[in-house]
This record gives C-alpha cells, structure tokens and sequence, in this order.
C-alpha cells in the first residue's frame, strides 16, 4: 500500500530508500523511484524479518519519519535515505520495534523534565579478505598523521560525506590497532543520535568499499588486538542546565554519582543489548581497553564507567565504555537511560571510584559476563530488562540469541576449536553484517 504525503515538503530525489531498523539494529529497506513527497506509508511483509512478526500477522506499515531525510549521490543519481517508524494496519506502534520503543522512553522522561543528550565514539576496522585471513588496511597506530599514514585521505572522505548530510562529526583519528579507526558523532537527543548511528555505519562501509576495502564495526577482528567499541557518553538536562554538573564544587554532581550506581548495578542485566554478539565478549577482556571490571573512576580507561577529567557545565557527562557497535542503538541507548533514572530515582551509590588499572584488581569488583550464553542467562531471567521491553520485544531476543549462542557452541565443539580464537563462524557471520 502507497499512499500519497501531502504534509511534507516535496524532496528532490529520483529515488527514495525507506529503511525500518530491525531488532538486531541492521538496516532493512528497498528502492522506491521518486522521493519522500510521493511516500506515506509502505506495506512490508514483517514475518520476513527476523524476530519482526508471525506469518500469520505478517502486514506491517513502515511510516517514514520525514527529520530524518539524508540526500546522497548514489552513481550519478540521487537517493534520499529516510527511517520509518513501524505501524499496525490499524495504526498502532508496532511494539516489538525498537525505535518505536525509544520514541517512548524519551516522551516519558521528557514529561518528567528529564532530558537526556547523547553521543557516541564509534571504532571500526579497514580490512580485506585474504586466502590467508583478514589483512589491516595500514600497521598504523595510535594519533598517526599524514605523511606518516595512508588513511588520513579516507578518514576525511567520511567526516566530509557525514557533515554534508548532516551528521556532525567532531573529530576522527586512527585508533591503538593497526588498520583501526575511531569518530565522535556530536552528541543530541537520544533518537537523532540512534539514528545518526544507523546511517553513519552505512556510509562508512559504502566509501571503504570504493577503496577496494571492507569497514568492519565488529566487536574483535584479531585476537591479539584491541577491539572496537561504541562508548556511550550521556549528559541529563532540565530547565536549570546541566543535571550532572554541580557548580558549587565545579565536579560532577550527586545526582550523576546516582546514575553511575544505576548504570552499573545493572550492567550485567542489560549486557545482551550493548554487547549482543558472541564476539562481543571477545573485546571484553582484560588488557585491550576493554572494561570488564564492574567500576567506575575519573579518566580511567580500564572501568566500565569513565567520567572525563575536563569538567563544565556544558561538556561535564558520563562515558559507558560496555557498548560495542554491533549492538542497536536503540536498545542500547533506551536501556542506558533507563538504567540512569533508576539510579537517580533510587539514590544508588556508584562506590568509591577505582584509581587503579582494573584489569589487575582481582576479587574486589563483580565482572561482566564472560560469553554471550552467560548475558543471555543473566538477561532471560531479568525482570527489570523484561519490564524495559516488553514481553514480546524481550522473549523474542532471547529467542534469537539462545539460537544463536547454540549455533556457536556446535560450531566450535564439531571442529574441535579453542572458545577464545577469533573463529572463521564469527567472520562470516559478523565481519560484513555488523
């Protein structure tokens, strides 16, 4: 079903992308020629999407959300690029929908002067396949510049592409592996950042590809390098500023102490929602700037929590360092903000921060799950993640997470493997997708 749009203003596009995010955060979709103006409302087949819906109840309506058109040059054509919320027949929010489940949370915390501002720091690979393995796309490291570095030229192909189409990067440098890359997407309302999330991913893999290349988001590539992460920095706003600043000590406030208690009692819970693959607990070890202690401190890179030593009222704010960017930005940033007003409301104290490298600290603080099949344990049986998401949205990612843990296990258990190898499953299945 394709309805005409007349409340929104005519684009220019010959061709139209509408996309619908589904549950594991990857961009579905199909090319539409004409542009937004043409658009309403678009019937999919939603028991064709994994987790989305029941053959029986299969007719879903993909709405397009019109704030987020991006305009890009697709071979000399023009495309715009727009998300959808997802919609009953009858008109209803489809609830097992993640963005949809956002746009909730944010209306309820907004109703109760909770603002939240979110931004993130995405890592990601440059590789390609070889008959061998994967090869970096440069031995580079940390802060390398050009001359010294071959990948300054596409690093700035990104940022400029993303600018244009107006997803504000703030900076973008190469990371501590070799052939790794990190960018800043300024930070804004939860929804826009999700968002910004979704098509940044799309455009960075699009321009390496052109160089012959592969941009890979997931988690641990190499098992002897660090491996990339999506860390989460979060500020919270009302009428009177900045939420988590506290003037009279120029420090962070009691309040955002609370929220670090909230986000890290619960960590463990929400763990499958930030870190939902099996290679993801492959970053969370010890010694690759990774956190896997259950702490927080001031500039320390080893918790799970940092809170940046520059402090102000306008940049002051909390890093969670958990999220790896194979996750979907919607769950992940609706269970953080959730996690931060329970801490809020619940007065939940952080502990003393950790001064110390975490890695070497043995006994004083809880660790994150060590594999996917523990996160699952711990989510399945969580009230509070059941009561974020709803049933069906909750028993439906169990569903495909058991799958998916069970998948592994028979995988390296028929080929006799070591669970701590980088296993060609986990290429396959993670290296493009992700």
């Amino acid at each position: 079903m394709l309805e005409k749009l007349n409340k929104i203003e005519e684009g220019k596009g010959r061709y139209f992308k509408p996309l619908i995010i589904d549950i594991e955060g990857k961009p579905r979709g199909l090319i539409l020629r004409g542009n937004i103006s043409t658009y309403n409302k678009i019937c999919f087949d939603g028991s064709s999407i994994k987790g989305h819906a029941k053959v029986e109840e299969s007719d879903l309506i993909a709405k397009p959300d019109p704030r987020t058109i991006k305009t890009i040059n697709v071979g000399g054509r023009t495309m715009e690029i727009v998300i959808c919320d997802v919609e009953k027949t009858n008109g209803e929010p489809y609830q097992k929908n993640p963005r949809v489940k956002l746009k909730e949370y944010i209306l309820k915390f907004e109703k109760q002067n909770w603002k939240f501002k979110i931004g993130v720091e995405i890592e990601y690979f440059i590789i390609r396949r070889k008959k061998n393995g994967l090869e970096t796309f440069d031995k580079d490291q940390y802060f390398e510049v050009a001359p010294y570095t071959k990948s300054e030229k596409i690093q700035l192909k990104i940022m400029e592409k993303l600018n244009r189409i107006g997803i504000e990067l703030e900076k973008t440098h190469h990371e501590v592996a070799e052939g790794q890359y990190e960018y800043s997407i300024k930070a804004s309302n939860p929804l826009t950042t999700a968002d910004n999330i979704v098509i940044a991913k799309m455009v960075t893999k699009d321009i390496v590809r052109k160089y012959g290349f592969e941009a890979t988001f997931m988690p641990k590539p190499f098992k002897n390098m660090n491996g990339s992460g999506m860390h989460i920095h979060i500020s919270l706003l009302n009428e009177e500023g900045n939420i988590f600043y506290d003037k009279s000590k120029d420090n962070i406030s009691q309040e955002a102490l609370y929220a670090i208690g909230g986000i890290l009692k619960s960590s463990k819970e929400i763990s499958i929602l930030v870190a939902p693959t099996v290679n993801s607990y492959k970053r969370l070890k010890p010694n690759y700037e990774a956190p896997n202690k259950i702490c927080w401190g001031y500039g320390n890179r080893s918790a799970l929590i940092r809170v940046p030593i520059a402090i102000d009222e306008e940049t002051c704010r909390i890093e969670y360092r958990h999220p790896d960017p194979s996750c979907n930005p919607y769950l992940a940033i609706m269970a953080v903000m959730v996690l931060t007003v329970n801490g809020i409301i619940n007065k939940i104290d952080p502990g003393e921060p950790c001064r110390e490298n975490a890695y070497k600290i043995s006994g004083k603080y809880t660790e994150v799950p060590s594999n996917l099949g523990e996160a699952l344990s711990i989510f399945e049986n969580s009230k509070l993640t059941m009561e974020i998401l709803g049933e069906e949205l909750h028993n439906e990612i169990v569903k495909m997470k058991r799958d998916e843990w069970r998948e592994y296990l028979n995988y390296i258990l028929n080929n006799k493997l070591n669970d701590e190898d980088i296993t060609d499953w986990e290429i396959n299945r993670y290296l493009v997708k992700a």
